[in-house]
């Protein structure tokens, strides 16, 4: 019985036994014309991978399946003659006969005199031939596109040479390579140690390659595996953080370009160093928190600092109009996130100027006015940075006092009207009949995090000061930093509560940072939640009052 469908305006037939997704043994395969197709056409395409003169010649077909998928799938058995040898070679031929497709998906050939796989499937030293070459010659100009290096690459010595015939040839070879003097660009592709002379001075890194060939396929040639070790600096093994295939990606990832070999040289130890704190911060993580190659990997703990508050937040500092928050009563909603009813704008980026407090508090307004007033606004920080005259610019702030100054300018610019620069302005620019968004007091809230919570549900995102210790190497998850790292007295950075969840047993707050959306949850960061009187990060807690 043979019934017809249509998809479209193609006929597919599903024949009895054999329907979509299962398989159907073909009896008497040598007598079956499409069977024999398919296993002349899976001998072609063996015998294109074998580069050699000798070819398969078949014996015998052993067993063939079919199968109806968007065509049809052969699975065939079939015994064939290689010179003196006899091999039998399972192979997957897929036939799509409205697209004229013929395709061997999979293949894998057994010595029958042997006990060990051999030739196909197998593992073998690889013959320096045209092919090698050309692998050999493709890895290496893989690896010089893929680096962000000034100068190329080239091997002073390629060792462990195999090829192994799967869907196709796959060579794994060893480089020694050494920077040359020549500039990495296109102009100089393709080029070895004749016209680029070594760099003595340059890196030298041990790498493993592996490339895949499959002539059927456009390109035919791609890099499925790589990774470097600098020679005779690091030592560790591939899952070692401090390893140049992790500086090499960590490059590629955020970008980073250096001007020189000795900048370059000296990034990667910084990098190695910081790695090395990253994985003593995750030892001692007793969240979800994963810590690693931030885009702060390259800086020194001087450089990262810039974008903190210089000296620690005094938490006696408070204006004397500053209110105590009335706390609101009743049950507490489980989790909450300002994001979802559109009272947070985007992720902004304070670059390498010490300006987190500005953020902390216009993201606090910012919220505050899309609230009560249905529309929110991205709002000026530069301003603060140039106007605010009690704090200090680049050079840190509280929130507590940014209120009082945008209560003396006379409200707020949006970032449209008063961009942000990332450094001191020499003047203040602020024009008031630009303002766009004002406020008629601040509060101080609870530090205890059931009344935060409470307070934030209610009434918008918050405004607060925390300790960055771990944050230069976040890259997500729940931070559950032990109480030593959370010292109350050294809170150095200002962000902003936009919400609250819980993940497993984990309650955490949701934490809108202002180092770019290429950071940590991007841009956010999750911290845990105590919740039982125990005393956490979470200090100088403000919102600004709208009349």
């Amino acid at each position: 019985m043979k019934l017809l469908v249509f998809f479209g305006l193609l006929p597919v037939v599903f024949c009895a036994g054999g329907l979509m997704g299962g398989k159907s043994n073909v009896p008497n395969p040598e007598k079956d014309d499409q069977i024999m197709a398919a296993t002349n056409f899976a001998l072609g395409e063996l015998n294109g991978l074998l580069n050699s003169d000798a070819k398969m010649t078949n014996v015998k077909i052993v067993s063939a399946q079919t199968q109806v998928v968007a065509g049809i799938n052969y699975y065939l058995t079939i015994r064939v003659q290689y010179g003196a040898d006899v091999k039998e070679c399972d192979v997957v031929v897929f036939v799509q006969s409205w697209t004229n497709t013929n395709k061997m998906t999979s293949q894998n050939c057994i010595d029958l005199k042997a006990t060990k796989r051999s030739l196909l499937g197998g593992i073998v030293p690889a013959d320096m031939d045209a092919d090698t070459k050309k692998a050999i010659s493709f890895g290496i100009e893989s690896f010089n596109q893929r680096s962000n290096s000034m100068f190329r690459s080239q091997p002073l010595k390629i060792s462990n040479v195999s090829k192994q015939l799967v869907a196709g040839n796959l060579y794994k070879f060893d480089a020694d390579m050494q920077e040359t003097q020549c500039r990495n660009s296109q102009d100089n592709m393709n080029k070895g140690f004749t016209d680029c002379q070594p760099n003595v001075n340059g890196l030298r890194n041990v790498c493993k390659f592996t490339v895949l060939q499959q002539v059927w396929e456009t390109p035919q040639w791609k890099l499925t595996d790589f990774s470097c070790n600098q020679g005779g600096l690091l030592g560790g093994d591939s899952h070692d953080l401090c390893h140049l295939a992790h500086f090499t990606k960590f490059k590629t990832d955020f970008n980073k370009n250096y001007e020189t070999t000795q900048e370059e040289k000296k990034r990667f130890k910084v990098f190695c160093d910081n790695m090395k704190t990253a994985r003593k911060i995750q030892d001692v993580e007793r969240g979800t928190a994963k810590y690693g190659p931030t885009i702060f990997a390259d800086m020194t703990a001087e450089e990262f600092g810039l974008r903190l508050n210089p000296k620690p937040w005094n938490l006696n500092v408070r204006p004397d109009n500053m209110l105590d928050a009335d706390i609101p009563q009743g049950p507490v909603p489980t989790s909450f996130d300002w994001r979802d009813h559109g009272a947070v704008t985007a992720v902004k980026n304070q670059g390498s100027c010490g300006s987190c407090w500005a953020f902390s508090t216009t993201g606090n307004i910012e919220g505050q006015w899309a609230i009560r007033r249905q529309k929110l606004l991205s709002l000026s920080e530069q301003e603060l940075v140039d106007c605010d005259k009690v704090d200090q610019g680049c050079n840190g702030g509280l929130p507590s006092q940014a209120y009082e100054a945008i209560m003396k300018l006379g409200g707020l610019e949006t970032e449209k009207e008063y961009g942000y620069k990332g450094y001191n302005e020499k003047s203040c620019y602020f024009n008031k009949t630009e303002v766009a968004a004002k406020i008629s007091g601040s509060v101080k809230i609870s530090q205890n995090e059931v009344e935060i919570a409470a307070w934030l549900a209610k009434n918008g995102p918050i405004s607060i000061g925390i300790n960055a210790f771990a944050m230069q190497f976040y890259m997500g998850g729940i931070s559950h930093p032990w109480k030593i790292f959370c010292n109350p007295t050294k809170l150095d950075h200002g962000v902003l509560i936009v919400g609250y969840g819980v993940e497993g047993s984990e309650p955490y707050w949701i934490i809108k940072n202002s180092w770019g959306p290429s950071w940590g949850e991007k841009g956010y960061y999750r911290d845990v939640i105590y919740c039982q009187g125990y005393y956490h990060v979470l200090c100088c807690v403000f919102s600004g009052l709208l009349s």
